[in-house]
């Protein structure tokens, strides 16, 4: 199938010398081998009130092409945006958030495909703007993990409760480890599946004993509402899952074997985690205020599949607690 085509200044010459000699619109389709209502529409939109001029035609496509967007018209949506995409949002999200809280920041409403459009725009092309979108970054295949053996008294993900599935409960996590530097430093993810609050913890080694002492202390600092289950692939790292449920009585399940995508939420944050953390991060030297200042804001950042709000918004609405973070203000607004 042939590629659309804008009509070009030579064929706007032709349509106006046909048109003149007083050529049909179906000769002049036929002629320059263009689509009837190509032809239509150009005579409908570009004549003025003498009739069809190639230049004038021209000069009123030009225009409406480089029509200033709305989004640099105004200052304060402009810094918005750029601030948004800076952050890692995608378009839709910075849409979708002054759709809901537009009027409290006091930034009017954009659509994402304006936003889109704008990016792409030569001025902003110039300026590569377009890579602070997220699918124009490097991107990754997946790996597959080695399993080195059946996890003894793992609990298969296809006996999980429906409910689970649906997330329609809070208190269900996912649990994966990442690693940096060669493979030689590892973090632990936990990530809660309704509101998708995420929890990255240092650890000192892959072991299972240090991993499962780091699950355990993070889960009794939690209200016991706040954690009900915990899925995990079949890493070795997690073969003393039987202590959480010991100590905790809250079930452990585990994916098929090189089935992660099972335990998507997790999976997908780890992919933006890695924008702020890539694989060759030394994350035992970073200091505690600048790693807890990433993670938290990646719990801050709106998310689409909650309407807008960020994970730690969600989870402040859980417990009955309306909090707004007002981004263009830096504060909070508790409703």
């Amino acid at each position: 199938m042939k590629k659309y085509t804008h009509l070009s200044r030579e064929e706007r010459t032709l349509i106006a010398h046909y048109h003149d000699n007083g050529q049909s619109v179906k000769s002049i389709s036929s002629l320059i081998g263009r689509p009837l209502s190509t032809i239509t529409r150009e005579l409908e939109r570009n004549s003025n009130k003498s009739g069809y001029n190639a230049e004038t035609a021209q000069k009123r496509y030009l225009s409406r092409r480089q029509k200033e967007s709305k989004i640099d018209l105004d200052e304060d949506l402009k810094a918005y945006v750029l601030n948004g995409l800076y952050e890692g949002h995608s378009p839709e999200m910075i849409a979708l958030r002054l759709k809901h809280f537009g009027d409290l920041e006091g930034v009017a409403p954009v659509s994402h495909e304006s936003i889109y459009r704008w990016l792409y725009r030569p001025s902003q092309k110039r300026k590569k703007f377009y890579k602070l979108l997220i699918r124009h970054h490097g991107r990754r295949g997946r790996r597959k993990r080695v399993h080195r053996g059946k996890i003894k008294d793992r609990v298969s993900i296809h006996e999980r409760p429906s409910h689970v599935m649906d997330r329609q409960e809070i208190g269900h996590w996912e649990g994966d480890l990442i690693s940096f530097k060669g493979n030689r430093q590892h973090a632990l993810v936990l990530h809660e599946r309704k509101v998708r609050y995420t929890a990255v913890i240092r650890l000192k080694s892959k072991t299972a004993q240090e991993t499962i002492t780091a699950i355990l202390n993070f889960f009794k600092a939690l209200p016991k509402e706040l954690f009900k289950s915990i899925t995990f692939d079949n890493g070795t790292e997690f073969s003393k899952h039987k202590d959480i449920t010991d100590q905790l009585g809250v079930p452990a399940y585990f994916c098929d074997v090189y089935a992660s995508w099972q335990k998507g939420g997790v999976e997908n944050q780890n992919g933006r985690l890695r924008r702020d953390f890539p694989r060759k991060t030394d994350i035992l030297a970073m200091n505690d205020t600048e790693f807890e200042q990433i993670i938290l804001s990646h719990n801050l950042a709106p998310r689409k599949v909650l309407e807008g709000l960020s994970p730690i918004e969600a989870l402040a609405k859980h417990q009955g607690k309306n909090i707004i973070f007002l981004f263009k203000k830096g504060l909070a607004l508790q409703m």
